[in-house]
């Protein structure tokens, strides 16, 4: 169980790094207009994903210590899933703090 989540982080970290160095592979920024994506500022919004992501990997490096199955999983993998979906859900209500000046 440990090693598994071992492996996991590492994956969540790399998948992380690759997001703060080429923030122009996120999903979602190809397959907008060119207009929209001259008004995004990618890096900032890259930085913001892999520091959320980064933040996950604690969660995930801790979870073989549960007693259950239960909490084994929230930490696993809900509770890193779950800080992107709020951090999807903040970039879309505060648009303006990723847009280029």
């Amino acid at each position: 169980m440990f090693f598994g989540a071992v492996i996991f982080a590492v994956i969540w970290a790399l998948i992380a790094l690759f997001l703060r160095h080429y923030p122009e592979t996120m999903s979602g920024y190809n397959t907008m207009p060119r207009e929209k994506r001259e008004k995004v500022d990618i890096q900032k919004l890259g930085r913001l994903i892999s520091n959320v992501m980064f933040a996950g990997v604690p969660s995930v490096l801790l979870s073989p210590l549960m007693p259950s199955v239960a909490l084994y999983s929230l930490l696993l993998c809900w509770i890193p899933c779950g800080m992107l979906i709020v951090a999807g859900i903040y970039v879309n209500v505060r648009k303006e703090k990723f847009e280029k000046r």
